[in-house]
């Protein structure tokens, strides 16, 4: 009886011994992988032991009312510091360590090496409030294109709403995944800079997108085009940009022509924003407005070209003329024959040979189909916010768009202003979202516009005894 219970003990000592070195391996292996874990973890041991449970709660609950009260008084810094480093941190070690192996075995990412099956390497996560962004090291013989052949699933393994892959170095890709969706809150207005001086013309800010960085277009490097059903959010693009030129329209540095066949979403601004011989609705009007700016851009650029001059600035007695087209599908498929073609030659011109001569145009269609929208690839920058199906969104943006991710037929209606645009040289999109422009925005912007320009006019008049002239 001795000899079994001395028997029975001992294999348990020895199960016990076994069962504490397998501990103790998986903890030194834990504290390899996980170093800043496992030195947090040290700390606050050693800390209890060198200075006692008492003092080291006293210590702790100092240190969370700090940070609530950080966080309280100046939540940008609190968020762009702590809490993002503690989210990342806890999305590495909570979601991505724990699940890494499982999802890319299951989606074929593995790969063969000496013997041994070897998987992508995660260098880093950083998270934002709504977003993952992971810098992954692809293993030899791995492309990116086997990445976008899965990301579906791999999203989907990671529990992300949406998923963006970008090669940044060779070897080197970044993942991004969206936990919650940034663009269902409605964006602002674009603010009116406070001077002339403030505006950036490449880089115009017409809304936000979905990483939470101002969305921009760019007036003097090409022409753009935004398609959308009816209800879309098209002329949040047009009203955004009116915005953001304010000072220079005051000034006279912009000359905004408004070609409107709807004669409603554009006519606010007459007399303020555009005169009216910069103004046209009817289809001999419209006519009548594009050749005479194919004139003038024909006479501006024989001008330029015997001075020598190449690249267009605007600035005093140099204005950028702007060209809204608020809607161009009566310009290309309902008005007479006679009148579209001569349209669509003027137009043309516009599009080929005015952005050296500092003409600028800015249209929106609602039927963006092949044989409507011919004139696409003259547009430079292309946007295509909601639209009916898959074909619409191809001729809006470029063959395979849906294929890149451009997903305009599933745009939902209660998101006007959402909207995807193709990154310049890449195969992917950018997803935004337009700045919400209500009435009360645009009588801001006239009001504004008519103010600055009385002020213009006062300063310049002085004692001169005579009133200037202030451009349209």
């Amino acid at each position: 009886m001795a000899n079994w219970l001395f028997s029975i003990t001992g294999r348990l000592l020895v199960w016990l011994a076994k069962q504490l070195a397998r501990l103790i391996a998986w903890l030194a292996v834990q504290a390899f992988l996980h170093p800043r874990t496992s030195l947090t973890v040290a700390a606050a041991a050693g800390a209890v032991s060198l200075l006692g449970w008492k003092l080291c709660l006293l210590i702790g609950g100092s240190v969370l009312v700090t940070l609530s009260t950080w966080k309280a008084a100046h939540p940008e810094s609190f968020s762009a510091t702590v809490a993002t480093w503690s989210r990342s941190w806890w999305r590495r070690w909570w979601l991505y360590r724990r699940t890494w192996a499982e999802v890319f075995t299951a989606c074929g990412l593995a790969v063969q090496a000496d013997k041994e099956v070897v998987l992508p390497k995660l260098k880093g996560v950083r998270s934002s409030a709504y977003w993952d962004f992971l810098l992954i090291e692809m293993r030899v013989g791995q492309a990116p294109r086997q990445f976008e052949s899965v990301s579906d699933e791999l999203r989907l393994g990671f529990k992300g709403q949406r998923i963006v892959l970008k090669e940044m170095t060779p070897r080197l890709l970044s993942v991004s995944l969206m936990r919650r969706d940034p663009l269902v809150e409605v964006v602002p207005a674009t603010a009116i800079p406070a001077r002339v001086e403030d505006i950036d013309w490449k880089r115009v800010p017409v809304g936000v997108d979905e990483f939470g960085d101002p969305y921009t277009v760019s007036l003097t490097g090409g022409h753009t085009a935004v398609s959308g059903s009816t209800g879309a959010g098209k002329a949040g693009l047009e009203w955004n940009v009116l915005r953001h030129l304010g000072p220079a329209i005051a000034a006279g540095w912009v000359r905004v022509v408004a070609i409107d066949p709807k004669q409603k979403e554009l006519r606010r601004g007459l007399g303020t924003l555009f005169s009216p011989e910069n103004y046209a609705a009817k289809d001999e009007a419209v006519l009548a407005l594009l050749e005479r700016l194919v004139a003038e851009m024909n006479e501006t650029n024989e001008r330029e070209g015997e001075a020598g001059e190449r690249d267009f600035r605007p600035g005093p007695g140099r204005p950028l003329t702007l060209i809204l087209l608020d809607e161009m599908a009566p310009l290309f498929k309902y008005w007479p024959r006679r009148i579209r073609d001569k349209i669509e030659d003027a137009l043309g011109l516009l599009l080929t040979q005015g952005r050296a001569a500092g003409f600028s145009v800015l249209g929106a269609i609602q039927e963006p189909t092949k044989d409507v929208f011919q004139m696409r690839d003259l547009f430079t920058r292309r946007l295509a916010l909601r639209l009916p199906k898959e074909s619409h969104t191809e001729a809006a943006l470029t063959e395979d768009a849906v294929k890149y991710g451009a997903l305009c037929h599933q745009i939902s209606e209660s998101t006007p202003g959402v909207l995807y645009s193709l990154q310049d040289g890449a195969r992917s999109t950018t997803r935004a979202r337009l700045g919400w422009v209500d009435d009360a925005a645009i009588d801001e912007l006239i009001a504004y516009v008519q103010a600055r320009q009385n002020v213009i006019e006062l300063d310049g008049w002085g004692g001169s005894g005579r009133k200037p002239e202030v451009a349209a």
